[in-house]
């Protein structure tokens, strides 16, 4: 590409017309961008959440995932198409230099190869142009806006890849908020981004991008771009293949290394203000009523989760790893909203989406009344209520739906290391299959239950272990803080042990930060655990780990989920109504069927244990 094509120059000349009335109100009635400047009630609340998901469904198809190869490996970033023919916008520090060969990936999962133009990445400046081969076809693009008179309190819908590539196709992640401050250098805003999000695109709700998502600061609220206005000015270098260095070389300007100047807490106009100001209450007082919170102690306040009532007779579903030692039979504390303290047990578990079902004495409270058919849209408002003088918190959705791999990293930890065994090897230890540990990490759990460098594992549970990956996916089958049974052999003698899985000696820190955080730039903690739960409902609400357990409701007061884990400093993951009711089923159907279960034969000698 020599030239800039004509649609472009018609593009960065002007904008594309959308009139006042579009958004409901009067000119005299808007300052910025939208007439949404103030947001007073929950109909206000209703018209913004209809104007988001729109823009979120034209322009969701405009995003595109870039990955290029280069020393450090694969690096990927977000774009957006603004043209047929393929001209995509992102930023300097994903491009880095014209010339580079780029893989981009559209929302319906098709992929196009293409190179970059033109990039800077100096100071606030962090912009670029990739030029992709559409082999004919006309792609969906997304019109071009100005910055210029970006006010805040304006609101913004930001659409791009956080956390890079996903495992299978799907559409980018959508989140909303508002203008922070925007001046010539700099857009400030306080709708969530993260890595991934890098080149990604904030639309104002005409639908036209007005910012190049670039940086976040610690805080879920502190994130920047760099103002559409300062890509136009360079966008003929830029579709020349002129880097940003080599025109500054030729005294255009100078470099400067600016750091982004954040609104200490957010500001009066952010989505927070919205959150305070609007009597969300009314629409999730129904399913408060039905919340617990799950404590340390008989006389402790310290919060460790939300539960939710399921039925007239007690019991409440919670998210498990947030609880000490959630087995079948733990004991637990939990306060009911009136502030009385209840005893618990835990009377079932289902470790695969990490929930717990208490049965708590004297509880008079209503059951929770899930909606299971109702959809959930990118774009739509959801809300977590919170117990105590907290209002509801205020999200939206990022996805339709989601899936939620389980990260092996922050699975739960034996502490060995064990290495395959030939057939001759394990036909000398009396064993078909298994394997044998060579080191056990001291102080862990493998430590505390007593294994030993040499034992032979066969089994987990009853479950057969072959290979090292066996062992691992058996181990990952389980949750944090469960207690597990080991099969092993020791010098030809066979034994049963039981251990407590942990989680890895440094991945509490790393979800902690604020310097290591698992999972993108955070200061926000994350779940201890926090994937593997399959399909999961996504939104951007800041609902925190201990407040993990409780409804997530829509608009209308329905029921559609319940929080399962902070994922990380964008995202809170739910389950669905319908899984989370299948597993209450199935955990209720154990519980019932332990207790009518008929006394068991006199029990056979125990096999031979370790001492811890």
């Amino acid at each position: 590409m020599t030239g800039l094509p004509p649609i472009l120059i018609a593009l960065a000349a002007a904008l594309t017309p959308w009139a006042a009335a579009s958004a409901g109100v009067t000119g005299a009635d808007i300052v910025g961008h939208d007439g949404f400047d103030r947001i007073e009630s929950v109909t206000d609340l209703r018209a913004l959440e209809a104007r988001i998901r729109e823009v979120a469904d034209r322009a969701r198809p405009s995003v595109v995932l870039l990955r290029l190869a280069g020393d450090d490996g694969l690096s990927s970033g977000s774009g957006v198409v603004i043209t047929p023919d393929g001209l995509v916008v992102t930023c300097g520090h994903v491009g880095e230099a014209a010339g580079r060969r780029v893989r981009a990936t559209l929302a319906d999962g098709t992929t196009l190869t293409g190179r970059t133009l033109g990039q800077a990445d100096i100071g606030m400046l962090d912009c670029g142009l990739v030029q992709l081969d559409t082999e004919g076809a006309d792609l969906p693009t997304s019109p071009l806006g100005s910055s210029s008179d970006l006010a805040p309190g304006d609101w913004l819908v930001t659409i791009g890849y956080t956390q890079g590539p996903p495992q299978s196709a799907r559409p980018a992640l959508v989140r909303a908020g508002r203008v922070l401050r925007c001046d010539r250098d700099e857009l400030l805003f306080d709708a969530p981004i993260d890595s991934g999000d890098s080149g990604g695109p904030s639309f104002n709700l005409r639908g036209e991008v007005v910012g190049i998502n670039s940086r976040c600061g610690r805080q879920p609220w502190e994130n920047a771009a760099t103002p559409v206005d300062r890509m136009r000015e360079r966008m003929v270098e830029f579709g020349e293949g002129m880097d940003e260095e080599l025109f500054l070389v030729f005294g255009a300007g100078e470099a400067r290394d600016v750091a982004t100047r954040f609104v200490p807490g957010g500001d009066g106009n952010g989505r927070l203000a919205v959150q305070r100001a609007i009597p969300l209450a009314d629409v999730t007082r129904v399913a408060q009523a039905s919340m617990l919170e799950v404590l340390t102690g008989e006389r402790d306040d310290e919060l460790l989760s939300y539960a939710t009532v399921i039925d007239p007779d007690g019991h409440a579903v919670t998210k498990r790893s947030q609880l000490r030692g959630a087995n079948v039979g733990s004991e637990a504390w939990v306060r009911d909203p009136n502030g009385v303290r209840h005893q618990a047990r835990v009377v079932g578990v289902d470790p695969s989406l990490d929930l717990a079902l208490l049965e708590v004495t004297g509880l008079e409270a209503p059951p929770i009344a899930w909606t299971p058919g109702a959809q959930v849209t990118a774009g739509q408002v959801l809300l977590t209520p919170r117990l105590g003088d907290q209002p509801p918190a205020l999200g939206f959705a990022a996805i339709e739906r989601r899936e939620s791999e389980r990260d092996p990293m922050a699975g739960p930890y034996l502490g060995v290391m064990s290495e395959a065994m030939t057939k001759q090897e394990a036909q000398d230890a009396g064993v078909e299959q298994g394997v044998r540990i060579v080191q056990v990490v001291s102080g862990n759990p493998a430590d505390q239950a007593g294994i030993k460098v040499g034992d032979v594992i066969v089994a987990v549970d009853g479950a057969p272990v072959s290979g090292r990956d066996g062992l691992r996916r058996r181990l990952l089958e389980r949750a944090i803080g469960e207690r597990v049974g080991i099969e092993l052999v020791r010098n030809g003698e066979r034994m049963r042990i039981e251990a407590e899985l942990a989680p890895r000696p440094d991945e509490g820190a790393r979800r902690r930060g604020p310097r290591g955080a698992a999972r993108g730039n955070t200061v926000t903690p994350i779940s201890g655990r926090s994937s593997g739960f399959g399909e999961v409902l996504a939104h951007d609400a800041i609902v925190r780990p201990t407040q993990c357990g409780g409804p997530v409701v829509d608009l209308d007061g329905r029921v559609v989920g319940l929080n399962i884990a902070r994922f990380d400093r964008t995202a809170t993951h739910a389950l669905g109504a319908v899984r989370v009711e299948a597993a209450v089923r199935r955990m209720l159907g154990n519980a019932q069927s332990q207790r009518t279960a008929p006394a068991s034969a006199p029990a056979a000698p125990a096999e031979p244990a370790v001492a811890p």
